[in-house]
């Protein structure tokens, strides 16, 4: 089996090792790591390329995902919409995922896994891939499956897994494709065409060493 972590509208990346896995397994008892995605995503915008951050309450350091719980003490959501409005309003699929998504951007969800879990089926939903998930029941070493891709998206580090040959396809802004950005930018720009894209990006699913 092959597990995932639990990330806020995950890189392009994510979603390419993803979607020839039938069915795969999420992690919900790593340990919440900072400058990491799960509270994080990137996107595009006319200056570039605009992080944006999900305030998470403070807890102790080794305190599992499924335990993080998100802070509304500033107005984070209404920020994040009207970014993705700024930046996606004039693709080309903006407008046909959008009721879809606003409905998130005003309700309050304390639960940073749960969010997470509702915005990835929505994503899958939008993609129309045969993608199905279950909930790890413990953690364990990546001997434990087939496939460890836990470890492989490391928003920190800045790099794209070695497997990863990114498809370029049409962006908004800028003269030179942006690889790797929230899975929200390829479709708000290909629509159904972003699963073809996807496909099309995988040299070899694989995070051997």
């Amino acid at each position: 089996m092959k597990i995932f972590p639990v990330y806020y509208f995950p890189p392009v990346s994510w979603f390419a090792a993803a979607v020839n896995g039938g069915q795969i397994l999420l992690e919900q008892h790593e340990y919440y790591r900072k400058q990491h995605c799960f509270n994080r995503t990137n996107i595009l915008t006319p200056n570039g390329v605009l992080k944006l951050s999900i305030p998470i309450r403070k807890s102790p350091e080794y305190t599992p995902l499924y335990h993080r719980t998100i802070s509304y003490d500033w107005t984070w959501r209404k920020i994040h919409w009207r970014s993705l409005i700024s930046a996606y309003r004039s693709s080309p699929y903006f407008e046909y995922y959008e009721d879809r998504l606003a409905p998130f951007f005003t309700r309050q969800t304390e639960s940073l896994m749960k969010l997470n879990l509702d915005l990835l089926t929505v994503v899958r939903d939008a993609l129309k891939v045969d993608l199905e998930w279950t909930l790890s029941d413990g953690y364990h070493d990546r001997a434990h499956y087939t496939e460890d891709f836990r470890n492989g998206f490391d928003a920190k580090l800045q790099t794209t897994p070695s497997w990863f040959r990114p498809a370029p396809y049409p962006q908004v802004f800028g003269t030179k494709f942006v690889p790797d950005l929230s899975i929200l930018d390829l479709l708000f720009n290909c629509g159904p065409e972003s699963v073809r894209i996807l496909r099309d990006s995988i040299v070899e699913p694989s995070l051997e060493q």
